[in-house]
């Protein structure tokens, strides 16, 4: 019962802090769907998606075990976006970062997903904090994605989507580092900070060009 109504919560703040960010008008619907198919605001769309599939995730018995909850999907959404822009970018460096990520975080997600089932599911309270910091992470991660209209086109926007996209990994993985003592899970943590912050350098200097 108590994980039906903390789901239900979740499920009702994300979509709270979806519409406060980016209120879609009803007379604009058609205007998005074009844009969607445009590319140009497709990738907010599955950020939107992934947000929403991290909501449903039950509520977790220890740090280690919500933290890899949480990231699975996050990389999910990373998965899918570099597919998009793969597909659709014409950007031959952020093409080839998109690769990148589509082949190094798919692997880590069947790495994150044997992980969660040798976690011992301990009923344990959450250490203070914590989901309060995981939680700012999601937040600020929102706050600062980029408006559909300055999204100017595809490879423009998988680089500003994907850095706050990347930063709220990395915000996620010192989190973790702060909070846990498991070697396996905190060797992964420091690997994923050195990774994306390479990356966020990368799309930050193709963004700023």
């Amino acid at each position: 019962m108590k994980n039906k109504i903390f789901n239900t919560f979740k499920i009702m703040l994300v979509l709270a802090l979806l519409t406060a960010i980016r209120p879609v008008k009803a007379q604009s619907m058609q205007m998005h769907h074009q844009h969607s198919s445009a590319g140009k605001n497709m990738l907010l769309t599955l950020m939107d998606s992934m947000m929403v599939q991290m909501s449903k995730l039950p509520k977790a018995t220890s740090p280690e075990s919500d933290f890899i909850q949480q990231m699975i999907p996050h990389h999910e959404g990373a998965v899918a976006m570099a597919k998009y822009e793969i597909q659709h970018g014409k950007d031959f460096n952020m093409i080839q970062l998109a690769r990148s990520i589509l082949t190094e975080q798919t692997s880590e997600i069947q790495q994150m997903n044997l992980w969660l089932k040798q976690i011992s599911a301990t009923d344990k309270e959450m250490p203070s904090g914590y989901q309060q910091s995981m939680n700012q992470s999601m937040q600020t991660m929102m706050n600062t994605m980029p408006s559909n209209e300055q999204l100017t086109d595809i490879d423009h926007a998988f680089a500003a989507v994907m850095v706050p996209h990347h930063q709220a990994a990395v915000d996620m993985a010192k989190i973790i580092l702060k909070y846990s003592g498991d070697q396996l899970i905190t060797g992964f943590a420091k690997q994923l900070i050195s990774l994306q912050q390479v990356e966020i350098e990368q799309m930050s200097l193709f963004l700023n060009k």
